[in-house]
């Protein structure tokens, strides 16, 4: 994977685009995406989601190109394609003494939006990530997000981590739109595109208990390999919200975000493991 990280980014894009329009025709994942797409926009018509979904496996290939190509892009190059809007919401947090977490999405290029904030914002930046089980793309994948500074602490240790650094990690940020497993007790219930949906608790529990300002990263495309980020705060200034006001403020933001930019959202992703249960 190294060696491929170093090709030059046109190059990878028709690689990976070539490989991901197999996945298409072969039908991989094809049952999620659907199921997905006619669940969260069943006001399109079946020829705007076939559309959607086309188009999904489409980014599919430049996302892929540009993960490999993030083991190597320099910050220059890297500055040209991720821009921010309004870094100042995080940069008056920072001077006003408080403690920012960035909340996104599976949606465009989550880890160029890592890599991006976690060089740009003049805090050192900590993040959750769930070990990947193959050891050598574990340690490829730990190398390439934490090559601008970020600090990568295993999910299940995050809550202890923090808590025992209250006073030293100012600057968190985390995805939080995954499915807890039917056995976690660390998961809340959510509308999401007006279905019960599961989210992990971890989120508003940081916020609520160690006093985090929660702000949604908005990122979305401008042309190829380039994208735009904005901070969206999820609560006034320095007030702190309760775990089920921070959760539900972030999936609002995120619903709004793929309903702007459905194509974008990673829809592979089995997100409707199972229905809420009586007494979840």
């Amino acid at each position: 994977m190294r060696l491929i990280s170093r090709l030059p980014l046109p190059l990878l894009y028709a690689i990976c685009g070539f490989l991901a329009w197999i996945l298409r025709v072969a039908g991989w994942r094809r049952h999620l995406v659907e199921d997905g797409l006619a669940r969260c926009l069943p006001d399109l018509h079946e020829t705007e989601r076939r559309r959607i979904a086309r188009d999904f496996y489409s980014g599919l290939g430049r996302l892929v190109a540009e993960v490999l190509h993030g083991a190597t892009i320099t910050p220059d190059h890297l500055e040209q394609r991720v821009r921010f809007e309004n870094d100042a919401v995080v940069r008056d947090a920072f001077a006003a003494g408080r403690r920012v977490m960035l909340i996104a999405g599976h949606h465009c290029n989550w880890e160029w939006l890592l890599l991006a904030v976690s060089r740009r914002l003049g805090e050192p930046l900590v993040a959750p990530y769930k070990p990947i089980s193959r050891a050598r793309a574990d340690r490829w994948v730990l190398a390439m997000r934490r090559r601008f500074g970020a600090t990568l602490v295993p999910t299940k240790e995050i809550g202890p981590y923090l808590v025992a650094r209250r006073r030293q990690v100012k600057l968190l940020a985390m995805l939080a739109d995954q499915s807890p497993s039917a056995k976690s007790d660390k998961q809340v219930w959510m509308p999401f595109f007006g279905q019960d949906t599961s989210f992990f608790q971890g989120p508003g529990w940081i916020c609520a208990r160690l006093g985090y300002d929660p702000v949604f990263l908005a990122m979305r495309p401008e042309g190829r390999g380039r994208y735009v980020v904005r901070f969206e705060p999820l609560a006034p200034a320095g007030e702190r919200l309760d775990r089920d006001q921070v959760l539900r403020a972030y999936v609002s933001a995120l619903e709004r975000q793929i309903r702007q930019y459905p194509a974008q959202y990673f829809w592979a992703y089995n997100r409707w493991k199972r229905p809420r249960r009586p007494g979840d």
